[in-house]
């Protein structure tokens, strides 16, 4: 299955780190155990990726993201995320992004979906170009600072990815932003979602600030997340907090009364940017590492995170994204692809899947129409997942 995915959503793309240099496959996380890294990157040296394609005529939607994560202070502070169109490089509105200290190690996301203004035959490329000359600590940047290193995401969390997403321009656009951590960046969620939506008619330009293992309290205090919430305009917001907090807050509501404190700061944070988002908590899923977590049991893993972020959107006034009832309701009609990973706890790419159904279907409201990607998924695998998102999100 891992293997059609490659052919399917993969590639034969390539990304070049800069001309000259080797070239490695373009989706790392399928590839790659160990982040790639640059050094010595200043103002106007690019990260290009290059995807072969037959021909995209004029007017064809593109998807780009890419996961940058500073490995010292002297890296690149902003980049300019451009595409190649008949020789000149052309850039949207907002293609600009920055990075922050090393010392947060904190990825800086971008995802974005570009419409291309030339027919493009051959090869569609993109490059993430440093644009201006200062390094994240406010100092000019040097090729041969040791400090100035810069990495590509590995694996699970998904790099950079670049594909078409063919030529029917959506119905409507929203604005969505994502604060979570691994249970949202594993298998490229954003980008599954992303490309879902799309194909639905709904192009969804999305800001995320995720970071492994982070709690609510933690997202609080990341200049990232701080950062991706003051940029404001959201209409939609998913808070996805560590694994076990809201079950811990449903077992121990006043010993672990911060899990509540800091998820209502998080909502203030994004309200204060965002007055009208409408905001989600995101229930997630019990699993058997760890003991289930520490619950003895799955079912009462499920049933105190449910229990638990019923009372967080209930005293922030949010609602939920009732992933943990759709991979409940999945694993008891026994489909036959695995939800979780080989550690038995964070999503495999089916779980990404079926999490990015549940989160399109509960912002659109409305079921799935006509085709729908796979996303490297076996077609009847992935319409399985689909019927059971919109059994627990539509019913």
């Amino acid at each position: 299955m891992l293997k059609r995915f490659l052919l399917l959503v993969a590639l034969a793309a390539a990304c070049a780190l800069n001309a000259g240099a080797q070239s490695v496959p373009g989706l790392w996380f399928s590839h790659k155990n160990d982040a790639v890294v640059r050094q010595g990157m200043v103002e106007g040296d690019a990260l290009t990726f290059c995807l072969p394609v037959k021909s995209l005529r004029k007017g064809s939607f593109v998807q780009f993201g890419i996961s940058l994560e500073n490995q010292g202070d002297k890296a690149p502070l902003s980049y300019i995320v451009e595409f190649d169109e008949g020789g000149r490089w052309v850039s949207d509105p907002g293609g600009t992004f920055t990075t922050v200290s090393s010392a947060d190690r904190h990825p800086s996301v971008f995802l974005t979906v570009h419409r291309l203004s030339e027919s493009v035959y051959d090869t569609l490329r993109v490059r993430c170009r440093v644009n201006g000359s200062l390094a994240v600590d406010g100092t000019p940047l040097s090729k041969d600072d040791p400090s100035n290193v810069t990495g590509l995401k590995p694996r699970k969390y998904v790099g950079a990815i670049l594909r078409p997403l063919g030529n029917r321009r959506p119905r409507n656009v929203k604005t969505l932003l994502l604060i979570g951590n691994s249970f949202t960046y594993y298998y490229g969620e954003p980008f599954i979602l992303q490309e879902i939506a799309f194909s639905q008619g709904l192009q969804l330009d999305i800001c995320a600030s995720l970071k492994g293992g982070q709690t609510y309290r933690q997202h609080c205090g990341l200049q990232m997340t701080r950062q991706t919430c003051a940029k404001g305009g959201y209409q939609y917001a998913i808070i996805q907090g560590q694994s076990q907090e809201s079950a811990r807050f449903a077992s121990d509501r006043e010993g672990c009364r911060d899990v509540l404190l800091s998820y209502l700061e998080l909502c203030a944070l994004v309200r204060e940017a965002s007055p009208g988002c409408h905001i989600y908590v995101e229930n997630t899923w019990a699993y058997g590492a760890v003991g289930a977590g520490g619950f003895d049991t799955l079912g009462n893993f499920d049933n105190k995170l449910e229990e638990g972020s019923a009372a967080l959107a209930t005293a922030a006034a949010t609602d939920r994204m009732r992933v943990g009832q759709a991979f409940a309701a999945a694993n008891h009609a026994g489909i036959g692809v695995g939800l979780l990973d080989t550690d038995d706890k964070h999503p495999s790419l089916a779980g990404a899947y079926l999490k990015a159904c549940v989160s399109y279907l509960t912002i659109s409201g409305r079921r799935f129409k006509g085709r729908v990607p796979s996303c490297g998924l076996a077609e009847e695998d992935a319409a399985s997942l689909r019927r059971i998102a919109e059994s627990v999100v539509l019913r």
